[in-house]
This record gives structure tokens, C-alpha cells and sequence, in this order.
């Protein structure tokens, strides 16, 4: 009986990040397709329609150097990050878009 015991608490512990936060996925399934590393917002929005929940704001890059005459390149990208809510029996996704295109998918808790 210990046995088992001992054997089901791995179990659940081996589980456990799953039902924990955040996992990033390469992929998010929807009935009109799977969305990919790269789908436009148009194609995630045929595929899946509108997210439940988004928002939108601008972040700003700097690249280069300016020690000794160089040159600092500032580029300003787009982040869109939408929520996609599939029910109760599904997790839920957040997309993160750059410059229009999902650069991150990410697997949430369950749905409501």
C-alpha cells in the first residue's frame, strides 16, 4: 500500500508544471487550423477568429554601439499579445506577436 502511495505522489509531482503557470508551445490548434511560429495576424484570425482578450504596445530595440564613432540603431516593434479562451476542457493560449507575426506561443492554465 506504501508502495502505491509513494508511486501516485511521483506521479502527481511529475505533473505538476503542467498544471503550473506558463509552457511555450510551437503550435495552438484551432478548428480552422493550426497556427504556427510566423502565421500573420490574418491567418491566425481565419483560423481561430478573435481572441477573447488582447492588447497592444510598442517596445524599442537598440542595436549597435556608439563607443569609438559606432552607430546605435534603435528599431521600435509592435507587440501584440492575444488570449484565446476554448472552453473548460481546453487550456487556454497566449500569442505574442511581433510586427504582425506570432513570434511566441504560449500554453495557459485551463479555460472557462
Amino acid at each position: 500500500m506504501g508502495k502505491m502511495i509513494a508511486i501516485a505522489g511521483a506521479c502527481l509531482l511529475a505533473l505538476a508544471p503542467w498544471g503550473a503557470g506558463a509552457s511555450e508551445t510551437g503550435t495552438m490548434i484551432c478548428r480552422g487550423g493550426i497556427v504556427s511560429i510566423g502565421d500573420a495576424i490574418p491567418a491566425v484570425l481565419h483560423k481561430c477568429g478573435p481572441p477573447v482578450y488582447a492588447t497592444q504596445r510598442e517596445q524599442s530595440e537598440v542595436t549597435g554601439s556608439s563607443r569609438h564613432g559606432g552607430t546605435k540603431t534603435i528599431t521600435r516593434i509592435t507587440i501584440d499579445d492575444w488570449t484565446y479562451n476554448f472552453g473548460p476542457n481546453e487550456f487556454m493560449y497566449q500569442l505574442i506577436f511581433e510586427n504582425g507575426r506570432v513570434a511566441r506561443i504560449e500554453s495557459l492554465d485551463w479555460g472557462y
